[in-house]
């Protein structure tokens, strides 16, 4: 297939992104530990409340990802092409290096502005002081094993580690697979991923479940030649009402991220195959706008954290601000500053690592 007809997903990621950077917004506001200062003006109020569940927007990345990474195995017997190396080095390649310049660049401008290095009771705090390791422990990939670095320097960057070691069992779930069946390499997935949360739950080990369901919806959607007419129609309206079930009543971490990944998952199957039988535009996801997000949206998630932080902290020190009109501010900041240097990150420095 004509990975071109495949643009939309670009489009998910980049909505998914600016979900983050704007919930992330949130918590950076203002005094008090990664609290969110509801507002008592009714449309603010209502921006605040889809925006405070953005956390869940990492899960939609993950099936995203196990989707993704799906696409030349599905149709090749489940099989690496070329190999676990080539395999492996590619998801290096692709991952690190702007992880590692984003790394870099948080911890240049925690040296170049003492603010940062110094905690001012904001969401900040939490991601200072730089330890040796916690820059050891960033630079392996192996900080979010430990709650004493898994935030620290970009607090963003933890899902970052959570997937690369998932890339890792990805040919394991292949191998069981083909070996057995699809039951078989689920229930194997799931059971690890509840062993881990036992022992690491902040690193969100149910993710790699939600990467599995992104390497079934490929299958299964590949595999279809029809679509029921309320498939699409249903997936949105399921995943849409669960999502604002979760915003009205929050419920566990563990919990949201599986529900919203599975159905967000059936909605991918559906939206896939009717590309693929309709031939047709997902209007919104593949207008331009999105879809400049979504091929810059890897380079926004790596770089806003401290910026964020930094816009914060100036404007508490330098202006007397209510929190309704420091959050526009900020709001506003991300569309003129933060998204235009992510861009030019994306081109100086992630675009160079994009495969081919």
């Amino acid at each position: 297939m004509n990975k071109t007809r495949f643009d939309f997903l670009d489009g998910i990621r980049g909505i998914a992104a600016l979900w983050v950077v704007l919930f992330h917004s949130m918590l950076f506001n203002g005094l008090a530990a990664e609290k969110i200062k509801w507002s008592n003006n009714v449309l603010l109020f209502m921006i605040q409340k889809p925006l405070s569940i953005g956390s869940l927007a990492v899960a939609i990345f993950i099936v995203l990802s196990g989707f993704c990474l799906a696409i030349p195995v599905v149709n090749n017997n489940l099989e690496l092409r070329g190999g676990f190396k080539r395999y492996i080095s590619r998801r290096a390649k692709r991952l690190i290096p702007p992880y590692y310049v984003a790394l870099i660049f948080s911890i240049g401008l925690i040296c170049m502005f003492p603010v940062l290095q110094r905690p001012e009771n904001t969401a900040w705090d939490s991601k200072i002081p730089i330890t040796f390791g916690g820059v050891i422990s960033h630079i392996g990939l192996f900080h979010n094993l430990n709650p004493d670095w898994i935030f620290k320097i970009n607090g963003a960057h933890w899902s970052i580690a959570t997937e690369w070691q998932i890339y890792w069992f990805f040919p394991i779930i292949l191998f069981l697979w083909r070996k057995f069946n699809v039951f078989v390499s689920f229930i194997f997935v799931f059971g690890l991923a509840m062993v881990f949360y036992k022992v690491i739950p902040y690193a969100a080990p149910e993710f790699l479940v939600l990467f599995f369901m992104g390497v079934i919806c490929c299958k299964l959607s590949f595999n279809a030649s029809k679509l029921r007419q309320i498939d699409l129609p249903f997936s949105i309206i399921a995943l849409v009402l669960v999502l604002i079930f979760f915003m009205i009543r929050k419920s566990s971490p563990l919990l949201m991220n599986l529900v919203v990944g599975l159905l967000f998952s059936y909605f991918l199957y559906s939206a896939i195959v009717f590309k693929r039988l309709k031939e047709t535009r997902i209007f919104l996801l593949e207008s331009k706008p999105i879809d400049f997000l979504g091929r810059i949206s890897y380079s926004l998630y790596l770089i806003h954290g401290p910026i964020l932080a930094l816009a914060n902290i100036y404007l508490l020190k330098n202006f007397e601000l209510t929190d309704d009109l420091r959050q526009l501010i900020l709001f506003v900041f991300i569309f003129i500053f933060i998204i235009p240097l992510s861009t030019v990150f994306f081109h100086l420095v992630e675009k160079r690592f994009l495969n081919k």
